[in-house]
């Protein structure tokens, strides 16, 4: 597996963007007067530890932490390098290190699944963090691409960073662990936040602003809607790709089609056959 980094790129006075692969994962670095905080750490230990070693030689303060902002490798697995700092997360995170593919992941990655650590100091819904002249809000507004994400929201600077909820590098990740329906609501709350200034730094791609970012919020509603609107109309999941009116490419749909299907087969909510009227 190759590793890298770019260097630090600054978005806003005292906070930078680093695009980490594999992956192409957006990690932050955000700086006060006392101390700063990296968000996102990187797809292994040792990636975590040259993320660390950057953000340091750019802060100019002490690393008081770092913060993950859910639980896929990508984004999590190179917190152990932080692990003598404060480390923070959703807490779901601490359970989502005894999922089966976790080993299958570290092993592809290239390093033993023992090496892992968890956030430190997990969190359920929010946190502040004082970095001495700017603090730092850690916000769980629900689950959404993950059951545990967070969002880190920098007020004076009228910045976020998003995690996978927003994604510009393609279309969002509706993978298995998603909880579709509750998606919308989750960015409803960052929404809430956001002014035509605000800058928003997805998971994955470049900053967007709040038109994309409302854009995003409706198209993953519209995927949902769409399926359950389908179910409703007895159309099976084999027949839904061509069924339905999608927002999005067809490799795409194709993916999240059987877990949108599963996910309102949970809810009771399953195609049935159509009764033809008699005349």
């Amino acid at each position: 597996m190759q590793f890298s980094l770019t260097p630090f790129e600054q978005l806003r006075p005292g906070i930078w963007r680093a695009v980490a692969q594999p992956a192409g994962v957006n990690i932050g670095l955000i700086v006060g007067s006392a101390g700063a905080l990296v968000v996102d750490t990187g797809s292994a230990p040792a990636q975590g530890a040259e993320i660390r070693a950057a953000a340091e030689a750019v802060a100019g303060v002490p690393l008081l932490g770092a913060v993950v902002t859910h639980g896929h490798f990508d984004h999590y697995y190179g917190l152990a390098a932080f692990d003598d700092l404060t480390t923070h997360g959703h807490e779901t995170l601490v359970a989502a290190l005894d999922a089966d593919q976790v080993a299958t992941e570290a092993a592809g990655l290239g390093f033993d699944v023992e090496l892992l650590k968890p956030p430190n100091r997990p969190m359920a819904l929010a946190r502040m963090i004082n970095l001495g002249d700017r603090y730092v809000e850690l916000v769980h507004f629900g689950r959404g691409h993950t059951a545990g994400d967070v969002v880190v929201i920098v007020p004076d600077a009228q910045l976020i960073f998003t995690g996978d909820l927003l994604e510009q590098a393609a279309p969002p990740a509706m993978g298995a662990d998603c909880h579709l329906k509750e998606w919308p609501a989750a960015l409803d709350g960052v929404l809430g936040l956001v002014s035509e200034d605000t800058v928003l730094v997805p998971g994955h791609g470049e900053p967007v602003d709040r038109v994309f970012a409302f854009t995003q919020r409706a198209e993953i509603s519209a995927v949902y809607g769409q399926v359950e609107h389908l179910i409703g109309q007895g159309v099976k999941l084999e027949d839904a790709l061509t069924a339905g009116d999608w927002p999005y490419d067809d490799e795409t749909i194709t993916a999240v089609l059987p877990i949108a299907y599963a996910q309102l087969a949970a809810e009771g909510k399953v195609p049935r056959t159509q009764l033809r009227l008699l005349k």
